[in-house]
């Protein structure tokens, strides 16, 4: 039973940092997209096509790294759970042991 939750813990943490990596990327993603955006307003030549097109692409990427923030918000309560049930369990375990060694000597 406690190694069943030693792995959903072991899971829960590895999702949670490919999350972290994913939001990571995703930040640095809107952060160039940002400072082309920046870049492309100081360029009277460049078109309004090209310039609408990194316009959307910034909102996109802001609501993609807004998404990928909530799912890692999601997967920390995972890891929290996880790790609670983990205590629980060997908190039970340290009582049944206690009250074990206890019998064992009366």
């Amino acid at each position: 039973m406690e190694e069943a939750k030693l792995i959903r813990m072991a899971a829960a943490i590895s999702e949670y940092t490919v999350s972290s990596m994913l939001r990571e990327t995703v930040h640095s993603a809107a952060k160039s997209i940002n400072q082309a955006v920046l870049s492309v307003e100081t360029l009277p030549w460049i078109p309004e096509h090209l310039r609408s097109e990194l316009a959307k692409a910034q909102q996109e990427l802001a609501r993609l790294e807004q998404s990928a923030v909530n799912y890692q918000k999601e997967l920390a309560v995972d890891v929290e759970d996880a790790q609670k049930a983990l205590i629980q369990a060997r908190h039970v375990h340290e009582k049944d042991e206690l009250v074990s060694n206890f019998n064992s000597e009366a």
